[in-house]
């Protein structure tokens, strides 16, 4: 397959699937993303098998890591990092590092040019909202059907990757699956193989390696928000505060969402994560009468002694303080211990804060957790009566994707930081 054919077949698999929501049928749009991931899939093969072969890599650099991952990476299940080169068919992985912007900038052939323009995705808003183009060629990038405009790709990819930045999960560098279809299985381990040394030919120790399935289902992240038209036409930092807004926005979502789930009066919505925090198979411990690092290092410990390696630790920023303020008998201002000097500190305040109870603390491994991810950000410019009564501008996001522990012993929860 050519980059040309692949970008053809893409971009009309793309437009039936548009076509398919704005008729509200969304079985038909699920299906079409299916294919749509399914084509990435064999084209990012395809590409991978040839860069392989042009690096002429030898045999003992080719690792089956997983089957879902390729080149520089981490395996989800053992934790273990893998550098470039190595090598594994039906790939399915998105490295940590690897931008969104760089993943779609290799499909499109659009992407290049609104990437060199400065404020593109203001420049497109304010277009789509006054009809007036500054620059013809971003007219010719946008995609209108019949209840609205979807902003260019490449555009919502930098949200994606600010979104990244913005989350306590991406940012920690949770791995990134994406998902052929809504549903996805992955292993998770249940029980270490214990090994030994054996007696020449006596039989050795019998020991098992047991793994359970878990099942991740995309859930449906969405907002909508609504602009005045004089703030369209007049912002002069448009593109900063659009990218910003709605990055921060789902950033936020997202992470509440994986952390804690989406509580009802009954319980849990269904159609939301389960949150890592209700995992019965992670780790908890609570927290002493005031904040310390002791928790932290608590945690840390009852990770390793699960043979977990704990690299982050995450607090919210009342927590952050605390700690920050802590002295000693001569008032200077405590160090952390040396032990987490290798770890890195994240503060997000979607880890619950309570000012009697106390707060919510997170020291893991990110590579003991996987997202599952069936569809990026996509952000539409939607026409609706709200919008023509009170001179507005609409704006739809929404993304499909999952988040569950798969090394659940090495993850631990802090309750009750005060």
């Amino acid at each position: 397959m050519t980059k040309k054919e692949y970008c053809t077949k893409r971009a009309e698999l793309m437009k039936q699937a548009q076509e398919a929501i704005d008729k509200n049928d969304y079985d038909k749009a699920n299906d079409l993303m299916n294919q749509v991931t399914v084509l990435d899939v064999e084209y990012q093969d395809e590409e991978g098998r040839r860069l392989a072969n042009e690096r002429a890599l030898s045999d003992e650099s080719r690792r089956i890591i997983m089957p879902w991952m390729t080149g520089e990476g981490i395996n989800i299940i053992t934790g273990a990092s893998y550098p470039a080169g190595s090598v594994v068919q039906d790939s399915l992985f998105l490295s940590n590092s690897k931008s969104m912007v760089d993943v779609v900038k290799a499909t499109d052939p659009a992407a290049q040019t609104l990437l060199n323009m400065d404020g593109a995705l203001g420049a497109v808003v304010r277009g789509i909202v006054t009809g007036k183009w500054d620059n013809p060629e971003l007219k010719n990038v946008v995609n209108t059907t019949s209840n609205g405009t979807l902003i260019p790709q490449v555009l919502s990819a930098q949200v994606i990757d600010l979104m990244r930045n913005l989350s306590l999960f991406t940012s920690a560098g949770v791995p990134i699956v994406p998902m052929e279809t809504n549903n996805l299985t992955i292993s998770r381990v249940k029980s270490d193989p214990v090994f030994a040394f054996k007696e020449e030919g006596k039989e050795a120790a019998e020991s098992s390696f047991e793994l359970d399935g878990v099942e991740l289902k995309a859930k449906t992240a969405y907002g909508y928000a609504y602009v005045t038209l004089e703030a369209i036409q007049s912002s002069k930092n448009l593109d900063a505060v659009i990218r910003q807004v709605f990055a921060q926005a789902m950033a936020n979502a997202i992470d509440v969402g994986m952390l804690y789930g989406q509580k009802n009066e009954t319980g849990f919505d269904t159609f939301a994560p389960s949150g890592i925090m209700n995992d019965e198979d992670v780790l908890k411990i609570d927290a002493g009468e005031s904040a310390s690092y002791d928790d932290i290092l608590i945690a840390a410990g009852a990770i390793r002694k699960n043979n977990g390696i704990p690299t982050k630790w995450a607090v919210n920023a009342a927590t952050d303080e605390a700690l920050e303020m802590l002295k000693d008998s001569t008032g200077q201002y405590l160090e952390p211990p040396m032990s987490l000097n290798g770890m890195q500190k994240i503060v997000s305040n979607q880890l619950a804060y309570d000012e009697e109870k106390g707060s919510d603390a997170l020291v893991f491994d990110p590579t003991a957790m996987v997202i599952g991810l069936q569809n990026s950000l996509v952000i539409k410019i939607i026409e609706d009566g709200e919008c023509l009564k009170k001179g507005l501008v609409g704006f739809q996001i929404y993304s499909m994707l999952d988040c569950k522990a798969v090394r659940p012993k090495a993850i631990c929860r802090i309750i009750g930081l005060k």
